[in-house]
């Protein structure tokens, strides 16, 4: 949620003199990149998460850059997928970004007096208002029942997601075979474009376009968006083409299923648009994979380190994510060090949910669009309201109800049945030393009817 921040006067910066100060801007940093000459910029935070840019050329001819950082954490922090830079004339100006540094601008402008506004813009669109945590709890004193959406599928205490990058050979040869040898789903981000005129090299999603689409029709690993080409864009169009071409492929290789996947824009990648980020996401129904753990062997102690990430996403029930590239020996992740991170994996995986990053994703954005409320009840039987918020056509992740039973009542008698009178499976647990059932329901309106069996 935004915050109200106070208006700063006008601070001028002489661009060999350093940054204006990020304390003064609510935490944004502005200064001409690459430079050491007459010009000068100011800023001026005008609004909440909008600040004003002048340039004062001082005699300077050739083309500035203007490089803005927006904080990314605290509570001033921009949504970077949400901003646009506009001159006085309210027109969209290109702004260049790095592929993981979407909250790093580089605007380029010409040497005379202008002014340029950088600002969040609200995405379009009506957001409803979510349900409360507590909406999504349920008690009733007549049954002596507790319901509750489970904070992760089957109740587990935390997630997993296990991404590839760049489509590399070694994911169809040794990442999949082994992962499957695990148990375990992965998310595979593939650069599925054609091979481009004027590149000798065909693209490694192309010269094994039958395996990729082998394990597309299995269904047991998750394509994602990971750019046409892996080099960047230049230009409206081309964002278009690289973004919108790759969901393309992606789709038609998972026809049936939900269009909603991960974007990754790439380490190494530059990417110059008019256009937010957010623009790109809603259209091609993509979501951020930003906060990842990098696994290749270079960083040193990667097992280690995943271990230690593992254990503190379990001890605070996040999501934990982490990221490879190429899989082998000589390779940036080593087969035996691969193993040892899935041995880690392994050991706690009653506890952890290990998925690909859009089921995840969607289990995320459904719970918190959920509610359940209480409709009828007496000593034998309950009926309650599941509400769900989120978009159906996207959204299709099934959602874990947790019923707590007190100790008066004998869970095994309790049996669950949709609006249509047809039995829900369920399965007995145990949530915080307290007998409970647990079953799964789709993400959607809908009644359901728990009722005590003789």
């Amino acid at each position: 949620m935004m915050c109200r921040l106070p208006v700063i006067a006008v601070l001028v910066l002489h661009a060999s003199h350093g940054a204006v100060l990020a304390a003064d801007l609510g935490g944004v940093v502005v200064k001409l990149d690459d430079y050491a000459g007459p010009a000068t910029v100011s800023a001026q935070l005008v609004e909440p998460f909008k600040v004003q840019l002048a340039v004062n050329p001082v005699g300077e001819t050739k083309p500035l850059r203007i490089r803005v950082e927006l904080p990314e954490s605290g509570p001033r922090a921009w949504a970077a997928a949400d901003v646009e830079v506009r001159d006085t004339q309210d027109k969209a100006m290109m702004v260049r970004r790095a592929g993981i540094e979407w909250s790093k601008l580089l605007i380029p402008v010409p040497a005379v007096p202008a002014s340029y506004f950088v600002h969040a813009v609200q995405p379009p669109g009506e957001k409803p208002s979510l349900p409360s945590e507590k909406e999504r709890v349920l008690v009733d004193g007549a049954t002596g029942l507790r319901l509750g959406i489970a904070k992760w599928r089957d109740g587990r205490k935390a997630a997993l997601s296990i991404r590839f990058d760049d489509s590399h050979p070694t994911h169809l040869t040794k990442a999949i075979p082994i992962l499957r040898e695990y148990g375990f789903r992965g998310t595979f981000m593939v650069n599925p474009g054609a091979s481009q005129p004027g590149y000798r090299r065909r693209s490694a999603f192309e010269t094994q376009r039958a395996e990729w689409e082998a394990v597309a029709r299995k269904g047991d690993h998750e394509l994602a968006n990971h750019s046409a080409h892996h080099r960047g864009a230049v230009g409206d169009d081309d964002m278009e083409a690289e973004i919108g071409g790759a969901a393309q492929v992606i789709w038609k290789l998972t026809l049936g299923r939900s269009k909603l996947m991960a974007l990754n824009l790439g380490g190494g990648t530059h990417w110059e648009t008019t256009r937010t980020l957010r623009y790109y996401l809603d259209k091609y129904h993509q979501f951020e994979t930003s906060g990842s753990l990098g696994m290749d062997d270079v960083y040193g102690n990667r097992v280690a380190a995943f271990r230690r990430a593992l254990e503190q996403h379990l001890e605070r029930g996040l999501w934990c994510r982490i990221h490879y590239h190429y899989i082998g020996d000589g390779l940036s992740s080593s087969e035996a060090n691969f193993r040892a991170a899935l041995d880690v994996a392994k050991e706690h995986q009653s506890k952890l949910w290990i998925a690909g990053m859009a089921d995840i994703h969607k289990y995320q954005t459904e719970r918190n669009a959920s509610k359940l409320a209480l409709q009828q009840s007496g000593p034998k039987r309950l009926t309650f309201q599941l509400t769900c918020l989120a978009d159906a056509t996207l959204y299709d992740q099934p959602l874990t109800i947790e019923v707590l039973v007190a100790q008066s009542v004998d869970a095994s008698r309790l049996v669950v049945k949709d609006n249509g009178g047809k039995t829900v499976p369920s399965r007995a647990a145990h949530v915080n030393g307290v007998s409970a059932l647990r079953f799964n329901v789709a993400p959607r309106n809908a009644l359901y009817s728990i009722e005590m069996t003789p």
